[in-house]
């Protein structure tokens, strides 16, 4: 017994001192200077910025990117963006390709949009990332979009941040606050990581997503706070192996696959994994959406260990969707925006037999939680398409309403269910 206290105790004692160190280091990183050695960053006030909120700091930045996405060496390849000021920019892109593999932009300041709209038929994302392999964008700061401008009366509307053509894309620590739209926009990229992400908006403003993926493959998003007016996480077409771990969503819509196959395109999303979030006061929880002129397949997508709290509609599959009207629509999907160098598996499979959008290889895993409506699982699928190899696993929801029964509602659903509360299909 005093052998297995002496060694406990030991153990203690040293974690206690590493804990101690990294506190140490984390101090002196943030004393003088940004906490950064000012030959390794190109700060953007050396170009000329100013940083009070008011003044159009747009050319410093462009300038400050040129230098540091020209520059081979390591000294010049990293862009600061310092702590304690306010930089108002116009709508602009940072382009590449750039001479070095490895460009980091640390946000530690804040970053606000204009106070006034502009034509987002030109200009439809606020900052725009293009063509920048081994993109790091990290460093604690704010991203203002300025939204509450947007909302009323303009029907296009601008996303905040896009990112095209960025393979190796980090983003990580960093709060999202009001965008115009979609928050983070990715397109036609491989290998993206996002986490540490802070997004925040109202929950009645329009279009107003957190994360937009289309034709991307390998994202990994995982360990964020998402709380907007729309979608907090929609895969859109062309995207596969798509990882999201460890998020809290709400209020808000849920997390979307699609919608997919809108004006009859094809679309294909395969191999998602949501696993480990939670679903706090959202109108929608996980959901898969398809529109009946499309064609094209959802299919290899789980969701593991997802909490729900007084979801309006916690599990949805939906293969004949409509959008309700809502306004606000500047889509990359099938623009000339982005130029896709991924995913042409999915671009050049474009038959559009327009029979609708296939739904398969669904799994259930582990839900539990509360449903705000009496109908806690919907699924409504096409009669002369179906949707096949829906498995529900341990789906345990009951209602938000004391004393109240939720129900579950299948159409032409082919699957089965195993140890759930509610289900509508056969028991395994």
């Amino acid at each position: 017994m005093n052998k297995t206290f002496l060694l406990l105790f030991f153990v203690l004692s040293c974690l206690f001192q590493i804990s101690k160190l990294g506190f140490c280091l984390e101090r002196k990183a943030h004393k003088g200077n940004n906490g950064l050695k000012s030959h390794r960053f190109l700060s953007v006030t050396s170009f000329g910025a100013v940083g009070n909120g008011k003044t159009d700091d747009t050319k410093a930045f462009l300038k400050a990117w040129k230098a540091v996405c020209n520059g081979g060496s390591r000294d010049n390849r990293q862009l600061l963006v310092p702590l304690g000021k306010t930089f108002m920019l116009n709508p602009l892109t940072f382009e590449g390709p750039c001479k070095s593999s490895s460009i980091a932009f640390l946000i530690r300041g804040n970053l606000v949009a204009p106070g006034y709209t502009w034509h987002a038929g030109n200009y439809p994302a606020w900052i725009s990332f293009d063509s920048i392999n081994g993109l790091v964008i990290t460093g604690g700061g704010t991203i203002d979009g300025r939204g509450s401008v947007w909302w009323r009366n303009v029907q296009h509307r601008p996303t905040a941040m896009h990112f095209n053509n960025c393979n190796g894309l980090h983003i990580s620590n960093l709060r999202h606050l009001n965008s115009p739209r979609n928050h983070i926009s990715l397109s036609c990229s491989e290998n993206i990581s996002l986490s540490g992400l802070n997004m925040t908006a109202p929950s009645d403003s329009p279009n107003t997503d957190g994360i937009d993926i289309s034709n991307c493959r390998g994202v990994d998003i995982h360990d964020s706070m998402i709380s907007t007016g729309d979608d907090c996480i929609a895969i859109n077409r062309g995207s596969s192996y798509i990882n999201i771990t460890g998020i809290f969503c709400g209020p808000g819509h849920g997390i979307s696959v699609g919608s997919l196959g809108e004006n009859g395109y094809f679309s294909a999303v395969e191999e998602v994994r949501v696993k480990n979030c939670t679903l706090s006061n959202t109108m929608n929880g996980v959901r898969i959406k398809t529109f009946q002129n499309g064609s094209g397949f959802a299919r290899k997508i789980s969701f593991e260990d997802i909490k729900m709290v007084a979801s309006q509609n916690p599990i949805i599959i939906e293969q004949n969707y409509h959008n309700r009207g809502q306004n606000g629509e500047v889509s990359f999907e099938h623009s000339n925006y982005q130029s896709c160098h991924v995913n042409r598996f999915y671009q050049t499979l474009s038959g559009g037999n327009g029979r609708g959008v296939k739904v398969s290889d669904i799994r259930y895993t582990r839900i539990h939680g509360s449903s705000a409506s009496s109908e806690a699982i919907t699924m409504n699928c096409e009669a002369g398409l179906g949707c096949v190899d829906i498995v529900m696993d341990h789906v345990n929801i009951v209602s938000a309403k004391s004393g109240h029964k939720v129900s579950a509602s299948c159409q032409n659903v082919h699957g089965k269910y195993f140890d759930s509360l509610i289900s509508c299909q056969k028991k395994h």
